[in-house]
């Protein structure tokens, strides 16, 4: 290695930030359970996989490879559209206009497909911001959204975090909210910084809530007084269900706020990600959709689809389950209620075994809060304590789970649970699990 190029600076300083690749590394290598041939192995639930709808999916491509011959298909071998064929885009706009109540009718123009919100993300960075620019997030949040973001564009982000509001999403506390926002908005400005663009989790991963139509109205007034676009990452949309809890709200798009030039809302600078990943447990399909009503902000886009060319394989798929509504609905309803049982079962085995969580109703996952045994673990700060107790949950207890820091989560000791990652048995074993290793350091 004497001999090689280094890469560029710019490069290198992407090694330097903590990776969820480099902590997970380590963990891979460890034989993965199966309740026959490897009952003591461990039980993977650090990644937002939706394995409750495989036998629907499984289902939907039969259906799909019975329907395309040998012949209609050819053309997929050719190259297709850069962003994805037009007929994709009418029946994307048609599922947003059924199933997310915008305030005015998404049109297929309105839609720019590319391989994944991943790389819409970084799209829309670019063309938000100039070099040195920033963007605001409110935290805790996807923990890919630093990466995403700043990796390739040379924007800086600015979390914003909402410890002190006892809840960030409910329309009691939105004004709370926006103070916040005003305050990191403010003294980003001081430094020199100039803030583009507002990005919200809705629904937020990692904490499986939707923010309140008031909340995102509220966003939106503040956005508009600072001639901020509002981009919000909604690809567990259809991941909701009517909560069990108190004061949880059910999901509502950005797309559904109305034009309000009193307060400079419009909804040219409201924009919303989607995508197959989630809802559909697509997501090696690789196909996300950026919903604008920005013309200029979609050329833009556009320009650089170049670089997020879609499989013509993934948009005939994709476009042939869109097409058909009442299979959509059935799908969508039966996944809901597949959903909402997982996170009974959950939740009554957390409460059962003492393991404090935050009710939720949205995504495939709740946020657990293991603050109080972080105290076991001898380290300089609670963030070496929460990597110790990540590694000990791992490797004694056989259970992977995402640490709530990698999600910049303000408060110290919470992980996510995908309680969609796997079967019954195995969510529960996972449950069983962290119990008895918890007990083991008390």
């Amino acid at each position: 290695m004497a001999n090689a190029i280094k890469p560029s600076n710019r490069a290198l300083a992407n090694l330097e930030l903590e990776s969820t690749v480099d902590l997970g590394d380590e963990i891979a290598k460890l034989p993965s359970y199966d309740p026959e041939t490897c009952p003591g192995g461990l039980i993977n639930l650090s990644g937002a996989t939706n394995m409750l709808v495989n036998d629907l999916m499984r289902e939907r491509m039969g259906k799909f490879v019975q329907d395309y011959d040998a012949n209609r298909l050819s053309p997929a071998l050719l190259y297709g559209p850069v962003n994805g064929p037009n007929d994709l885009s009418v029946v994307v706009a048609q599922f947003i206009n059924r199933r997310f109540a915008p305030a005015t009718a998404i049109q297929a123009g309105d839609i720019l497909t590319t391989n994944g919100v991943t790389s819409l993300i970084d799209m829309m960075a670019f063309n938000f911001c100039e070099p040195g620019e920033a963007v605001m997030v409110l935290t805790p949040t996807y923990l890919m959204v630093p990466h995403d973001l700043c990796a390739r564009t040379g924007v800086q982000m600015i979390p914003v975090s909402t410890e002190s509001i006892p809840d960030q999403y409910s329309s009691m506390y939105a004004a709370k909210v926006v103070e916040k926002l005003e305050q990191a908005y403010i003294a980003s400005y001081r430094r020199g910084v100039g803030v583009r663009a507002l990005i919200i989790c809705n629904p937020c991963n990692p904490t499986g809530r939707s923010y309140s139509k008031a909340s995102l109205l509220e966003m939106a007034r503040f956005c508009g007084r600072h001639k901020m676009h509002l981009l919000a990452d909604e690809i567990y949309a259809m991941s909701s269900f009517e909560p069990l809890e108190p004061g949880l709200d059910m999901f509502s798009s950005v797309l559904s706020i109305q034009d309000s030039p009193h307060d400079s809302i419009f909804k040219e600078n409201i924009h919303c990600l989607y995508g197959a990943s989630k809802d559909f447990a697509a997501g090696g399909i690789r196909l996300g959709f950026l919903v604008t009503r920005n013309k200029l902000l979609w050329k833009t886009c556009r320009r650089l689809a170049l670089f997020t060319w879609v499989s013509s394989f993934s948009t005939a798929f994709f476009t042939h389950f869109l097409s058909d509504t009442e299979a959509v609905d059935k799908y969508l309803a039966l996944y809901q209620s597949r959903l909402r049982t997982s996170y009974i079962a959950a939740s009554e085995l957390f409460h059962k075994h003492g393991i404090p969580f935050r009710p939720a109703n949205c995504g495939m996952f709740v946020f657990i809060e293991l603050t109080k045994w972080l105290k076991y673990f001898e380290a300089p700060d609670v963030k070496s304590q929460e990597v110790q107790l990540y590694r000990y949950l791992a490797f004694q207890a056989g259970v992977h789970l995402n640490m709530g820091q990698l999600s910049l989560s303000p408060v110290p000791g919470c992980f996510r649970f995908v309680y969609a990652a796997g079967n019954t048995e195995a969510v529960a074993l996972a449950i069983t699990r962290i119990r008895e290793a918890l007990s083991k350091l008390e």
